[in-house]
């Protein structure tokens, strides 16, 4: 009987350079990698990809933070953290057998064998979060509890999102999707600001200049004829730069830098005639076409850049320029010029911190010495130093800046700010001397772990193409990426409110095509040159932060977190490799069971921090808005009962929030003065308004607002009772916006009114040395606008009756008299 011919399977060459000693490898992907792992980690590159498109289009900018706008880009960020640390520890099986250090035979020793290495960076920055949430729940009282907790929700996402990115970052080839992803979406932002600037912001201007009034109700700006918020408004319209998807030029500015420097980085790799790890620099691959059209991206996002007018991101930009030259530069000769750059650097940095300490604490002839928009951030810093010496735990909480600043306003200022237009005063605004502490830490591990793991990676040659290419992530990241653009735009087509289409009809393939382009660069980028255009962007990024906010806003913070991510992923396996191609049977069931339970827990904690967001922020926020749009809409519509059951619906919604029941109360106003000042109803509105000011805390916003309500009531009936109780919310919201001119002038009139002569004249003296200070043209008295405390009777029932300062002052004879105009600078504060 003849025997059977045994098949035996051809043996795959040896990878050369590969230690003989090490053990053969082990089929990983699919003995510690489930195909379920697998999907999760495809869906969190998919949800990262994703978020980048959205956050593009949802920056959630300025004061959308507070009001919940960002809460959706919370939990996606919770996702992309649930789904990869779930994942992890499967993944760091495979790539430790793809690397020859295997743990294998023996427990896992520390937690970074599971879950990676640098977890100091990851403690630290989830530590940050934490306080915060605790500052927002601390804060609350005074503070506003639905403002603090969706600002502090940032902050969790933003550990949420660096955490996770350092894992997913960890190939070079999520590196090269992600930020050809970063300069698409920069680049299309660089398009729709550049058709802003020459074509909608010129036609508005137009439309404004011809009828202001139709402008400013369509902007839902209340600015009468004459008065300084028309003047503001006209300024910043007709003198203001380009915002594309955010609310203010200088976050844009912030996108701007990568459409600007993401080109640069690459034109100075394709200029480099080294040679790196034996492979010729990826530019040097470049044709002629690809260097041209790459001129012309850095050009585009240049002109989008000087469009903002942000000079803040002009010297940014440049400064990150001269860092790609100097650093671009691979050859032995430029080690000494590196050595002495970074010298300057360091000592540019601390001498520009001693020179900002010397304007703070000196004289305050220095602070003034200074150029316009320099002097405008030296008062916000120190004014948030004084926050701080009250304050020295929690600071004002997340969320509680803007109303606690005004408290603290300098005599000399006069702007109502949202952050303190620095990242490190932002985050002592937040959370007190302990966060700024946590952050120095963080700052001080992100460096060390960025050092380690460029000086790991690149001495190791270690490079996880084996491990992206098994789950394929890198193209999930792009489908993540065209979805989320296509859900954009498909829930746009469902709500009405579109994107500005005109501008997206050129913005869009312009992004494409210059992610294409990028991508075709990175896509067999060497690390070096990814490191390069990742630092470059942290730099330019962060250096504009020192004079402007955006720290806490979304669109903005991305492009930081990615960037650190990218410095710090985490790295191969550093473990020793097993002398031996026997595994022990025990101790590997063990490790499959250490491998299990972590995943479990980042799946529970995920699951948590997910239905805490939704449960106790993302159900109550939509619900109310929803019922308060819906209440707009019917008061437009004229539909009273559906306005009276809609806003009710939205009061009860949100049991922290204070914008519906604010709302709510301007409209039970206008019926209780259409019902001629019927008891019920009067009682009705009382309710809701003191349900507003319990809400809000200690807002000197909220309660002028009230105070406002009570003498629009005196206007229309004249009874004593309105006038005391605008007379108490007023005086209540001075103690706590003491530098207010048209608050102490509103003071003022109803301390006249009540015949309180003597406070009255020292009330009116106090509002015209306030109007003398700063010299800014805003304050003069003139333009300042203020509700006469007088019974007006049927002319004031549509409206309150206001007055500008100057004219009110003059018709009552106990205020009388008027300082001089002083001259000084306009109210510009543009970088």
């Amino acid at each position: 009987m003849a025997k059977t011919k045994q098949r035996v399977k051809p043996r795959k060459p040896e990878v050369a350079g590969q230690d003989a000693s090490l053990p053969p490898r082990r089929d990983v992907a699919g003995d510690a990698v489930p195909a379920w792992a697998v999907w999760c980690r495809r869906l969190a590159a998919a949800t990262l990809g994703g978020l980048v498109v959205y956050v593009a289009y949802h920056p959630s900018d300025s004061v959308l933070v507070e009001s919940g706008d960002a809460l959706w880009f919370c939990a996606l960020s919770l996702i992309v953290w649930t789904l990869t640390l779930a994942t992890e520890p499967m993944v760091r099986a495979l790539r430790c057998s793809d690397s020859g250090a295997s743990d294998l035979g023996r427990p896992p020793i520390s937690a970074s064998t599971l879950i990676g290495n640098g977890l100091v960076l990851d403690v630290l920055v989830w530590g940050l979060a934490v306080w915060m949430m605790a500052a927002a729940l601390a804060s609350c009282p005074p503070g506003n509890l639905r403002q603090a907790t969706n600002e502090a929700w940032v902050w969790i996402a933003a550990a949420a999102v660096l955490t996770a990115a350092r894992r997913l970052l960890a190939d070079l080839s999520m590196c090269a999707v992600l930020f050809s992803l970063l300069a698409a979406v920069a680049t299309a932002m660089a398009v729709h600001a550049l058709h802003q600037e020459w074509i909608s912001l010129p036609q508005t201007r137009a439309e404004y200049l011809a009828d202001p009034e139709a402008v400013l109700r369509a902007a839902g700006v209340v600015a009468p004829r004459g008065s300084a918020a028309r003047m503001v408004f006209a300024n910043r319209l007709l003198d203001g730069g380009p915002t594309a998807t955010f609310a203010l030029a200088n976050s844009l500015a912030a996108m701007m830098l990568v459409a600007a420097l993401v080109p640069l980085a690459l034109l100075r790799d394709s200029l480099s005639s080294t040679q790196v790890d034996g492979q010729a620099s990826i530019g040097r691959a470049q044709t002629g076409w690809i260097r041209m059209t790459l001129v012309l991206i850095a050009l585009i996002g240049v002109a989008a850049l000087l469009a903002t007018r942000s000079r803040s991101a002009l010297v940014a930009c440049l400064t990150a320029g001269l860092w790609i030259w100097i650093r671009g530069n691979r050859s032995a000769d430029a080690k000494r010029f590196k050595t002495l750059a970074t010298a300057v650097s360091i000592t540019a940095l601390v001498g520009g911190v001693v020179l900002v300490a010397l304007l703070l604490w000196g004289d305050d002839e220095w602070m003034a010495a200074a150029p316009a928009s320099l002097e405008f951030r030296l008062q916000y810093w120190k004014s948030t130093a004084l926050l701080l010496l009250d304050h020295p735990w929690l600071g004002a909480g997340p969320g509680g800046f803007q109303a606690m600043y005004l408290q603290y306003r300098l005599p000399v200022a006069n702007e109502s700010i949202a952050d303190p237009h620095n990242f490190v005063f932002e985050t002592l605004a937040a959370g007190g001397l302990v966060g700024g502490l946590l952050l120095g830490l963080v700052a001080i591990a992100a460096v060390v772990t960025c050092r380690r793991g460029g000086a790991v990676e690149v001495a190791a040659g270690t490079d996880f193409e084996s491990t992206a290419s098994h789950f394929g992530s890198p193209q999930w990241m792009v489908y993540g990426a065209l979805v989320s653009l296509g859900g954009v735009w498909g829930f746009s087509l469902l709500s009405g409110q579109w994107p500005d289409f005109q501008a997206s009809v050129i913005a869009l393939p312009s992004g494409i095509a210059t992610g294409w382009l990028t991508h075709r660069c990175l896509r067999v980028a060497t690390q070096p040159l990814i490191r390069l255009v990742a630092g470059a962007i942290l730099l330019a990024v962060m250096t504009h932060l020192l004079v402007s906010g955006g720290w806490t806003v979304p669109g903005v913070a991305i492009v930081i977190w990615m960037a650190v991510a990218s410095l710090g992923c985490v790295g191969a396996c550093q473990g020793p490799a097993n002398d031996s191609t026997r595994i022990d049977g025990i101790a590997n069931q063990f490790e499959r069971s250490r491998r299990g339970k972590s995943s479990l827990v980042a799946l529970g904690v995920g699951v948590v921090l997910l239905a805490c967001l939704r449960f106790e922020s993302i159900i109550p926020v939509q619900q109310s808005q929803l019922a308060l749009r819906r209440a707009e809409d019917a008061a437009r519509r004229g539909m009273l009962s559906r306005v009276e059951s809609e806003s009710r619906r939205a009061v009860q919604a949100d049991t922290w929030g204070s914008e519906a029941p604010r709302w709510r109360s301007e409209f039970l106003k206008g019926r209780l003065i259409e019902l001629g000042n019927d008891r019920r109803a009067r009682n009705q509105w009382q309710a809701v308004l003191q349900i507003a000011l319990d809400r809000a805390g200690a807002n000197p916003m909220l309660l002028r607002a009230a105070g406002e309500q009570h003498l629009h009531l005196y206007q229309c009936f004249g009874q004593t009772a309105d006038l005391e109780a605008a007379d108490r919310l007023v005086s209540e919201a001075l103690a706590k916006n003491p530098t207010d001119l048209s608050l102490v002038a509103q003071a003022a009139v109803i301390a006249d009114e009540r015949s309180e002569t003597a406070k009255a004249g020292v009330l009116a003296d106090r509002a015209r040395q306030l109007s003398g200070l700063g010299g800014n043209i805003v304050r003069d008295l003139g333009l300042q606008q203020i509700l006469i405390a007088e019974k007006i009777g049927a002319p004031a029932r549509r409206q309150p009756v206001s007055r500008s300062i100057k004219d009110r002052f003059r018709e009552r004879p106990g205020l009388a008299g008027e300082p001089e105009p002083v001259p000084g600078r306009s109210n510009d504060t543009s970088e």
